[in-house]
């Protein structure tokens, strides 16, 4: 039972075991103040009780010395003063009695006599209160006697001097049971202290064993648990970056699938031409060899079907060497994109290149792309990185800000002043992207829209800027009024060797 208390443990388990143990404390506590409270009132009446007796002593004292005196001087001129000084020592002693019992009966001192010293005034064989009584009187009586009257009556005089003793060895005995009393105080304190730290002690065991072992042991399996939670968390982050990698790759791949398709529609129109041509100039080539060859030559049939066979001959050509271009561009590109190799391109050349490989899915959209750029500013570096820049960025623009409209696309490629950075601003006049998602479109898998996308396009252009082009790149945008790309990154010591090389040739 004592293993099941101490191990099962929950929020409300802890909290009623704090709040009894609490509890537990705070009666103790309450219960020996109060205990303190009333011994400490105790020992103040029996102070105070004490500072009387001691007073009603020394006035006992004093009215012995006195009588001695008052006698002694008989029949002189000094017996008077004496008489008056016992006649008020006499009277002190009643009114600090009387005090004494108008406290008692009041209590205005918040206690009230012990046992034992009540007995001693108010029950015999003691019974002070009427000694003192009768003392008081006695006095008086032997104040108004004369000195014949004293001489006749001697016993008095020795029966006030014996009760003086008495009263004296009376008052004695009241300060020793308080003496008593005080020291009987002293152990029940002793006793009270000994049973609260005993009690304190066993409380603070039970909640060691009951809250602190169990509170502990618990907070033990946490942190164990919170620890394989954290390399599983460890894990999962490193096995989800290994997964982000690979659709960044996805990505790159599918945008050069969508660039791949844009380009074979282009080049079946061309091709399609010249195959057309050729086969008219198969004809032609046809209708010649059967006229030959039946000996009936016809002159005029000749030279059309001569000028047929040249003008598709020459249309086939166009058409040939136009596919021929298409495809050598589209092969620069395909090795730009796989290659880590550097080389020299045109930065104009490399943009248009670009835009026509997508001119298929811009047609679709009804969306035209003006380009600005020097036409002799020739960089060194990975042109790849800079196509994917221009790819994601317009077909992002398809996807999000011209959905169902036409629009333009502007790509303004410019050095800053001191011809140490490239600066590329992108904008167009779509729809442009709300203020609330703006601070999140170059997060991972962040897309406003659901346009089927995967959320990394933005993602790959800011990779490509800040990591790859030590660069970087921030939107401006309101909604409804298109967008803009702010894109700035160095340009590296041979694209600016090189650049200067042709500044000059200019």
């Amino acid at each position: 039972m004592f293993k099941s208390l101490r191990d099962n443990l929950s929020h409300r388990s802890l909290s009623l075991r704090y709040l009894f143990a609490l509890t537990l404390i705070a009666l103790l506590v309450t219960a020996s103040t109060f205990s303190f409270q009333k011994i400490i009132a105790d020992e103040r009446y029996a102070s105070s009780t004490i500072d009387r007796a001691g007073d009603e002593r020394l006035l006992l004292e004093t009215i012995k010395a006195y009588h001695i005196a008052y006698l002694a001087y008989r029949g002189e001129a000094r017996q008077a003063v004496f008489h008056k000084k016992l006649s008020d020592a006499a009277t002190a002693l009643e009114t600090n009695h009387q005090a004494l019992l108008d406290r008692e009966e009041s209590q205005n001192l918040g206690g009230e006599m012990i046992p034992a010293v009540r007995a001693l005034y108010f029950e015999e064989p003691v019974q002070l209160n009427k000694q003192i009584s009768d003392y008081v009187a006695l006095a008086r009586t032997l104040l108004s006697l004369s000195d014949q009257e004293l001489d006749e009556k001697p016993i008095l005089s020795s029966s006030f001097i014996d009760r003086t003793d008495t009263l004296l060895n009376d008052m004695h005995l009241v300060v020793k049971a308080h003496v008593q009393q005080s020291e009987n105080a002293l152990k029940k304190m002793a006793q009270v202290e000994l049973l609260l730290w005993m009690s304190t002690i066993i409380i603070l065991m039970l909640e060691a064993y009951f809250i602190f072992r169990p509170m502990i042991k618990t907070i033990t399996q946490q942190f164990f648990s919170l620890e394989t939670q954290t390399q599983t968390l460890e894990a999962k982050v490193i096995e989800l970056k290994s997964t982000q990698t690979e659709l960044v790759k996805s990505q790159k791949i599918a945008s050069l699938g969508r660039m791949v398709s844009g380009f074979s529609h282009e080049l079946s129109t061309p091709i399609g031409i010249a195959v057309s041509a050729v086969s008219q100039m198969q004809e032609a080539a046809d209708r010649i060899t059967y006229e030959i060859n039946i000996n009936v030559i016809n002159v005029e049939s000749l030279k059309v079907n001569a000028e047929k066979l040249n003008e598709t001959a020459g249309l086939a050509a166009n058409n040939l060497a136009r596919a021929g271009r298409m495809v050598e561009n589209f092969k620069q590109s395909s090795i730009d994109r796989h290659s880590e190799l550097t080389r020299e391109f045109n930065l104009k050349k490399l943009s248009k290149d670009t835009v026509y490989n997508l001119s298929h899915q811009l047609k679709n959209k009804s969306v035209t792309v003006q380009t600005n750029c020097p036409d002799h500013l020739i960089l060194d570096g990975r042109p790849g990185l800079i196509e994917q820049l221009i790819t994601n960025l317009i077909t992002n623009s398809l996807a999000h800000g011209f959905p169902d409209k036409g629009g333009k696309i502007n790509l303004d490629w410019m050095l800053d002043s001191d011809n140490q950075n490239i600066i590329f601003n992108y904008q167009d006049d779509g729809l442009g992207i709300a203020e609330a998602i703006l601070d999140h479109i170059f997060e991972p898998f962040f897309t406003g829209q659901r346009t089927g996308g995967s959320g990394l396009g933005l993602y790959i252009c800011h990779s490509i800027v800040t990591q790859d082009l030590s660069g970087t790149i921030r939107c401006e945008s309101t909604e409804n009024q298109g967008v803009k790309f702010l894109i700035k990154f160095p340009l590296q010591v041979d694209m600016k060797k090189h650049h200067d090389a042709v500044l000059v040739s200019d």
